[in-house]
């Protein structure tokens, strides 16, 4: 897994890039590190060929600020390269209501390109 942080690129919020093999369960992973930190991820793209995916999450902090503090940036690395993320197989689709304003939905399937067809 590869993870690019990017507090240039725009001038509002972190773009947070995660590129990896396709393996079920990792946007989900991907989205609970955010969520753990308590950031919100203000848009999203997500694309993948069936056996790569890339997630590009814009995030900020609940002020709404981008990321300024340099240990959350680096626990975010950490935590997403970390190869040994624990994935839940018991799971092909999650969906998660924590609140009126937030949502985590993941889905999989066989077919590739099913990402744009959502």
């Amino acid at each position: 897994m590869r993870v690019v942080i990017n507090n240039v690129a725009c001038s509002t919020t972190t773009i947070i890039k995660v590129d990896s093999a396709q393996k079920q369960g990792l946007h989900l992973e991907a989205v609970w590190v955010l969520s753990d930190l308590n950031l919100w991820i203000r848009k999203a793209y997500i694309s993948s060929d069936g056996q790569w995916f890339m997630d590009a999450f814009h995030v900020t902090d609940h002020l709404p600020r981008k990321l300024a503090d340099d240990r959350v940036i680096a626990y975010l690395e950490q935590s997403l390269n970390d190869s040994d993320l624990e994935l839940r197989s018991d799971s092909f689709a999650g969906l998660e209501l924590t609140g009126t304003d937030h949502l985590v939905l993941e889905l999989t399937g066989l077919r590739s390109g099913i990402d744009s067809d959502i």
